[in-house]
């Protein structure tokens, strides 16, 4: 049986029903073209908060650290788990945020990501020692304009402003860069959905075998 493919999708805040709304169709699409999908999410801060995240102890050598970023990685560990286990089935799995999104918040947070080791953190989250790594075939980011990103947040937007949005994006473009070139798509979040899905799959039929 051929591996499957793991097809991650990331956004900066206020792009999440653009993303849920592409993978639902994306998955209806992969689906009807005779693929096995698996459409699995990994919680973001609000629901890591909802859960109790900010009571716990988050202290760290380098400081204090959001704790919901450490329940995010812990939820990681048994996301790429269930992961390894599906694509080793031969599906395609589709996983809304990933390695990136924890990248970028950690930044946001004022945090460096190598020189605190959260990139190991990380990796042993994704199982690098435990079963085997699970890294993405393709990511792809869905390219809301922050001022798009703070309308759709209306007041969830709390204290941070679009400028702070912006910085998002922009550190979202500095890791894209960093990925190979056919690993990575970015695809503009402001245009109709039929085309946002039509590009999407077009970039996943393009994964190799």
């Amino acid at each position: 049986m051929k591996k499957g493919k793991l097809v991650v999708f990331e956004g900066i805040y206020g792009s999440g029903h653009v993303i849920v709304d592409l993978v639902h169709r994306l998955h209806d699409s992969l689906v009807q073209e005779g693929r096995e999908v698996l459409e699995i999410d990994s919680p973001d801060t609000g629901r890591a908060q909802i859960m109790g995240a900010r009571d716990l102890d988050a202290s760290w050598q380098y400081g204090i650290f959001q704790p919901d970023f450490f329940f995010e990685l812990a939820a990681r560990a048994r996301v790429c788990s269930v992961t390894r286990e599906e694509l080793a089935r031969g599906k395609t799995v589709l996983c809304k945020s990933f390695t990136l999104s924890s990248i970028v918040y950690a930044e946001l947070s004022g945090h460096d990501w190598f020189r605190e080791d959260l990139n190991v953190l990380e990796a042993r989250a994704r199982g690098v020692q435990f079963g085997g790594e699970v890294i993405p075939d393709l990511t792809v980011f869905v390219d809301v304009a922050p001022a798009v990103a703070a309308r759709e947040l209306g007041p969830r937007l709390g204290s941070r402003k679009t400028e702070d949005l912006e910085r998002q994006q922009r550190l979202y473009q500095h890791e894209l860069s960093k990925l190979p070139a056919g690993k990575v798509r970015v695809l503009r979040g402001d245009g109709p959905a039929e085309a946002l899905l039509a590009e999407a799959l077009e970039a996943v039929r393009a994964l190799p075998e």
